[in-house]
C-alpha cells in the first residue's frame, strides 16, 4: 500500500487501532469478518494488547490482512465486523473499509459511453498529456463575430467525424467556446449544465460562456496530418463582461487513423491558460441531450474531476459502457509517487521512484485551480518534495484539500491529492 490507501484487486495488511472507553483490559484477540462481497478478509486473527482507560491498542504485532474485489465501489464505506474477547470482555465492531481514490476516476460514462480523463486518472491509459499544438503562423484565421457560428468540412484525409455512433463531415464552430458535430446556426453565449435538451445539438464545449472574438484575439483551424488531428484555437479570446480576462485553448479532434474503424473519434482539449472559469460550461452531448457529461459548470465540478490549470489537457474518448471503471488489467497505474502522512500537519513528503532524469518543480495547487506554491526537490536515489502548509510567500494556508502536481522526467505527471489539518 505504497500510496497509503487500499486499491482496487490490491491485498494490504491492515492495523486496526482501538480506544479504551471503559475499565482496564488485557490481551485482546480480535476476530475480522467481511460483511460484503468486495472485501475478502485472507487472514481474520488479531491480536491487541493492553489498554487502560481511556488508552489506545494496535494490532501491530499480529495484523490483520484482506484484499479488496477488483470491482469493489471506489469511496463506499465497507463493513467487515470485528469480534472481540479477553478475560472478562468481549465486544463487536463494525470496521469501514474505503476503497480506491475517486479522485482517479474519469468522469462519466455517460449513457452512450464517453468519459472524460483528467490528469489525476493516473491508472489509466487514457490519462492526458499536455501537448499544445501551436496554431500562430501556420492555422487559417477564421473570420467570426461576436455571436456567430460558421462551419466547416473536414478535409478529405481526415474522415468522419463519428460522434455518439453517427459520422459527420462538417465540424461548427461556435464564437463562444463551443464546437459541434454538423452544421448548425446555433449561437447560444448562455452557458448550461449538460446534458440538456435545450442545449445546442452535438455540442463540445471547451470554453463555452459569453466570448468577445472580434474585440481581441483569433480563432484558428488547421489540419495536423502528421499528428493525425484537427486543431481549432481560440488564441487570446476575451471574456464579453470582462473585457481584460481572456483564455487561450484549443480542442483537437483526432482523425480515423487514430480512432480505428466504427471508432468514435477521441477528442483532447488543451488548455495553455485558465484565467476566469467562474461562468464556463466544460463538457459534451448528443444530439437530442439524453447523454452526456459536464466536466465543469460555473465553477462547480463532479467529485470525479480535477481543476482545470494552465497547461494541462482533458482527454474525452467514449467506450463499452459496462455499468462499473475498467478492470485494473487495462490500467497501467505503477504507484511512482508515494505521499506521506496524508492527511498532514507540519509537512508532506512526496517521493518519486525511479527517476527518469533530471527531476523539476512540483506544483500545490487549490481545489480553484489557483497555484499556491512550487516546491524545489531534493534528489538522492529517489526524489523527494516537501511541503510545509506555506504559499508562495510563506503564509500558512487554509486548511483543506490541496492538489500537487509532480513530473516525472518523461514529460509526463504524477499527482496527489493531500489533506492540510494542522
Amino acid at each position: 500500500m505504497p500510496n497509503e490507501k487500499i486499491d482496487r484487486g490490491e491485498t494490504v495488511d491492515l492495523t486496526l487501532i482501538l480506544r479504551n472507553a471503559g475499565a482496564g483490559i488485557g490481551n485482546t484477540s480480535g476476530r475480522l469478518v467481511s460483511r460484503t462481497p468486495f472485501i475478502e478478509v485472507l487472514d481474520g486473527d488479531g491480536l491487541f494488547g493492553p489498554a487502560g482507560t481511556g488508552e489506545t491498542t494496535a494490532s501491530l504485532v499480529d495484523r490483520f490482512r484482506i484484499r479488496a474485489m477488483v470491482d469493489a465501489p471506489i469511496e463506499v464505506p465497507l463493513y467487515c465486523r470485528l469480534f472481540l474477547s479477553g478475560s472478562g470482555y468481549s465486544d463487536t465492531i463494525l470496521i469501514p473499509i474505503i476503497v480506491g481514490d475517486s479522485m482517479n476516476l474519469p468522469v462519466g460514462p455517460d449513457a452512450y459511453g464517453y468519459r472524460i480523463y483528467d490528469w489525476t486518472d493516473s491508472c489509466y491509459q487514457e490519462m492526458p498529456i499536455y501537448d499544445w499544438f501551436e496554431l500562430r503562423g501556420i492555422g487559417e484565421v477564421l473570420t467570426i463575430g461576436d455571436d456567430e457560428t460558421r462551419w466547416l468540412e473536414l478535409p478529405s484525409d481526415f474522415g468522419f467525424w463519428r460522434y455518439y455512433g453517427v459520422n459527420y463531415r462538417h465540424v461548427s464552430i461556435c464564437a463562444n467556446g463551443w464546437i459541434a458535430a454538423d452544421t448548425t446556426s446555433r449561437c447560444d453565449f448562455t452557458n448550461v449544465e449538460l446534458p440538456y435538451s435545450g442545449a445546442p445539438p452535438n455540442i463540445v464545449a471547451f470554453l463555452w460562456d459569453d466570448l468577445a472574438p472580434s474585440r481581441y484575439g483569433t480563432i484558428l483551424y488547421h489540419y495536423d496530418r502528421q499528428g493525425h488531428r484537427f486543431v481549432i484555437q481560440f488564441d487570446s479570446i476575451s471574456y464579453f463582461g470582462l473585457p481584460d480576462r481572456w483564455e487561450k485553448v484549443q480542442i483537437q479532434l483526432f482523425d480515423t487513423a487514430v480512432a480505428g474503424s466504427n471508432q468514435d473519434n477521441p477528442i483532447a482539449i488543451q488548455f495553455q491558460t485558465a484565467n476566469d472559469f467562474r461562468s464556463v460550461t466544460v463538457g459534451l452531448q448528443n444530439r437530442d441531450g439524453s447523454a452526456g457529461l459536464t466536466y465543469l459548470w460555473n465553477g462547480n465540478y463532479p467529485r470525479t474531476a480535477a481543476p482545470l490549470i494552465p497547461a494541462h489537457a482533458l482527454f474525452i474518448k467514449a467506450g463499452v459502457t459496462t455499468g462499473q471503471v475498467e478492470s485494473p488489467g487495462e490500467m497501467f497505474c505503477d504507484r511512482q509517487l508515494r505521499v506521506v502522512p496524508n492527511p498532514f500537519g507540519r509537512e508532506v513528503v512526496l517521493e518519486l521512484n525511479p527517476v527518469h532524469s533530471i527531476p523539476a518543480d512540483a506544483k500545490v495547487y487549490q481545489p480553484d485551480g489557483r497555484l499556491v506554491k512550487r516546491i524545489t526537490p531534493e534528489r538522492s536515489r529517489v526524489v523527494r518534495y516537501f511541503w510545509d502548509g506555506r504559499d508562495e510567500r510563506g503564509r500558512m494556508v487554509a486548511p483543506g484539500l490541496y492538489f500537487i502536481v509532480v513530473p516525472d522526467g518523461t514529460g509526463q505527471f504524477q499527482s496527489a491529492k493531500v489533506i492540510f489539518s494542522p
